[in-house]
């Protein structure tokens, strides 16, 4: 995703995506069907083909994709929001309302930065190196 963020949308062929994330290509042959079956890249045939995202890199949020490949994002079973795990009385007391606290921070976090966001890092740490 964040290649393609800062290839301004693509298209980029699998093996650039490789290249650019150093992930190996047997990862992305699994992870890009995902994304293209939740509409968040399509895929392009042709010589110049390849993944480019399907919206704004803008409208992409970490917290979209991020779920997609990991669901729940609460810390521990007993803070997910639907269907929390049973939890002693001390820890439903104690420990449960801070792991909510850090479910929610993630999730807000994770919902404010857009892939567009995370392209102008990488684009700016890049002129630093320079």
């Amino acid at each position: 995703m964040l290649a393609l963020a800062v290839a301004e949308g693509g298209p980029l062929k699998l093996d650039e995506i490789a290249e650019a994330t150093d992930a190996p290509r047997s990862v992305l042959e699994q992870v890009m069907p995902t994304l293209r079956t939740a509409g968040i890249v399509r895929s392009e045939r042709g010589p110049s083909g390849g993944y480019r995202l399907n919206r704004p890199a803008d409208e992409i949020t970490l917290e979209r994709v991020v779920r997609l490949f990991q669901g729940q994002l609460a810390p521990i079973g007993y803070a997910t929001r639907r269907n929390p795990d049973p939890a002693p009385e001390l820890v439903d007391r104690s420990l449960r309302p801070v792991w909510e606290d850090v479910r929610d921070a993630t999730i807000e976090i994770l919902e404010r930065t857009s892939f567009a966001d995370l392209a102008k890092r990488a684009a700016s740490a890049d002129r630093s190196r320079a």
